[in-house]
């Protein structure tokens, strides 16, 4: 057998051997960044999909998740730390108006802001007024929340001794009252 022979047959034995594992090799590799995708894919849908219930157990265990998913994203992940960070403050009462309305909208445009980002990192082109403004929550949802709020706050309030609990004796209307007066006895 000659040297080109011989260098030949071991470059068809390597070949029948490795050939197969760069296969798999490159098999895994394309798998692994369909379920990277897959998985930043999920993140960006659950957020918009829960972008006007902040407060829904579906939309914290996203942003839970953007930084792990994201962490190859500086842009993701800088709009993360700053929403992360207004969650972090205190919502001001719903009696000052003026500041309650403004972090509220604050609030909103890092939001936005975030998945404005992470839409960016997934090569998907959403408006950020789309992102910002196209959801829908129906008005018995906001209204639940709202009342529910209101009487944790209330509950709170008396259980603190801040508020008391006023009672009032039960007085009728007349209108009401099924029964005729009595009649005058004198």
């Amino acid at each position: 057998m000659t040297d080109d022979g011989l260098w030949m047959g071991l470059a068809t034995i390597v070949a029948v051997f490795l050939v197969p594992v760069f296969a798999v090799l490159a098999a895994r590799h394309m798998d692994n960044r369909r379920a990277d995708k897959a998985r930043k894919l999920d993140i960006f849908r659950t957020l918009m999909r829960t972008r006007g219930l902040q407060l829904h157990w579906e939309h914290v265990g996203a942003l839970n998740l953007v930084e792990v998913e994201f962490i190859d994203c500086p842009g993701v992940v800088n709009a993360w730390k700053e929403y992360l960070a207004n969650l972090g403050e205190e919502i001001p009462v719903i009696e000052q108006k003026n500041r309650h309305d403004a972090f509220i909208k604050k609030r909103n445009s890092l939001l936005t802001k975030l998945i404005d980002e992470i839409a960016k990192a997934l090569k998907i082109k959403v408006p950020q007024l789309d992102i910002l403004e196209g959801n829908y929550v129906p008005l018995g949802w906001a209204n639940d929340e709202w009342e529910q709020q209101l009487v944790r706050r209330g509950l709170i309030n008396v259980l603190h001794e801040k508020s008391p609990i006023h009672i009032h004796p039960y007085q009728p209307l007349q209108e009401q009252n099924p029964y005729p007066p009595p009649p005058d006895t004198k």
